[in-house]
């Protein structure tokens, strides 16, 4: 074959779209903060005693606006994300069936009013175990991926008998220890979304043990999440999603099995 021949080989060899995975070669270091809202509602039943009391015959229920936050630091495959949320509501209502909370007993006719919130804080590492890219006309990145991650739990229940001035107050923290995994798919938009270069369509779940800083019991814990992602440009970009973050807590003061679970919008920027 004659040199220009080879050369043009060379060129369409290079162009063709592949399936296999590509070394990595991004060794920089790359920063993404997130800032969301998320709405969830809180779920679950109280324990006292062996008997469950749900969250909604205490007024509890209703959703609310709670605010999150990631800051994640990424170098070639593996992504460190340090993360929280801030979540709390409160509410008021007529008892309808007796029963007794934290060592108080309410009943019919009284009034309860209520509060409860849980703050999380933590750190979750994961590590890509499949890429794939392939150079097409939408040019998709596909990754497959591993996590662990530690969270530090807060959780505050208050309620309080109007009639008697009564209150069965509750404070507990835990560590909540997760493992688990998830898939990221990214590919080029422009053609058919001029507003958004790219879009992103991210889901991950973990599951683990809640531990009781002080005396209580071990217990589950479960987080999913999953989120589409729009760019309009490779730094900045506003997404749609889904959280769940449940937990079986028992501490000294409070025993409860519990989630929350809502949408979430936010906003993405990568530095």
């Amino acid at each position: 074959m004659d040199p220009a021949g080879l050369l043009l080989s060379t060129a369409l060899l290079a162009d063709a779209p592949s399936d296999d995975p590509v070394p990595a070669t991004d060794t920089a270091f790359r920063l993404e903060a997130a800032i969301d809202l998320w709405f969830p509602r809180l779920e679950g039943q109280f324990t006292d005693a062996g008997t469950e009391v749900d969250v909604r015959a205490t007024d509890l229920h209703d959703s609310e606006q709670a605010p999150a936050g990631a800051l994640t630091l990424i170098r070639d495959r593996v992504r460190i994300e340090l993360r929280g949320f801030s979540f709390a509501t409160e509410g008021r209502m007529p008892v309808e069936e007796d029963f007794t909370l934290g060592g108080v007993g309410f009943e019919v006719g009284d009034t309860i009013d209520s509060g409860f919130s849980w703050w999380s804080a933590g750190a979750e590492v994961s590590f890509d175990i499949v890429e794939r890219h392939r150079k097409a006309a939408n040019a998709t990145d596909f990754s497959l991926f591993v996590l662990g991650a530690l969270d530090v739990q807060s959780v505050t229940r208050d309620l309080a008998d109007i009639g008697t001035g009564e209150v069965a107050r509750a404070r507990e923290g835990f560590l909540v220890a997760l493992v688990g995994g998830g898939v990221r798919l990214r590919f080029d938009t422009r053609p058919s979304f001029p507003i958004f270069r790219a879009a992103e369509i991210a889901a991950k779940g973990a599951v683990g043990i809640s531990v009781p800083f002080g005396d209580g019991e071990f217990g589950g814990a479960t987080r999913i999440e999953a989120m589409v992602t729009g760019w309009f440009d490779d730094h900045t970009a506003i997404y749609l999603g889904y959280r769940l973050v449940g937990a079986s807590l028992t501490g000294d003061e409070l025993e409860m099995t519990t989630s929350l679970q809502g949408l979430r919008v936010g906003f993405r920027h990568e530095f």
